[in-house]
């Protein structure tokens, strides 16, 4: 199943470079707001907006090499081995490529994961699909900025 779901992803990243990135009008916007709603339903652990958000084959890769599916992912936040105290991101980068969008970006976090209270700088690649009307968090890959 995780071999499915990486080769879906792997995949839609491939045919998202074949096309032409379109100009962003106002997925930008539309991709700002969605991350504000994200990383707030991290920091209150709103898992039902979670749900919402993250697609059922999700692949969220922390800067630590943790991978989780959806389901391991909500799951962490449920029992609060995840712990997100404080996220903020900058610095966005927006490419659009029909249903499928990119995302890069700078983040801060104050965290607590497996016990272990963090605070990192990460830059990030994510991945969203647009399925029945909204945009869904399909992938998401963090690498620890080291001062």
């Amino acid at each position: 199943m995780k071999r499915a779901i990486f080769f879906s992803v792997s995949m839609a990243l491939l045919v998202a470079q074949a096309l032409p990135a379109q100009p962003p009008d106002n997925i930008e916007s539309e991709m700002r707001d969605l991350e504000t709603r994200r990383f707030r339903a991290l920091t209150e652990a709103d898992v039902p907006a979670l749900e919402r958000l993250l697609s059922d084959d999700l692949i969220y890769s922390h800067a630590s090499g943790w991978r989780q599916t959806k389901a391991e992912l909500l799951a962490s936040i449920r029992s609060g081995e995840l712990l997100y105290h404080f996220f903020a991101s900058d610095d966005l980068n927006v490419r659009s490529y029909g249903n499928v969008v990119l995302v890069t970006g700078h983040a801060a976090a104050k965290v607590r994961a497996k016990g272990q209270e963090l605070n990192v700088s990460l830059l990030y690649l994510e991945a969203y699909v647009k399925r029945d009307g909204r945009w869904q968090l399909v992938a998401w890959q963090a690498t620890r900025l080291v001062a």
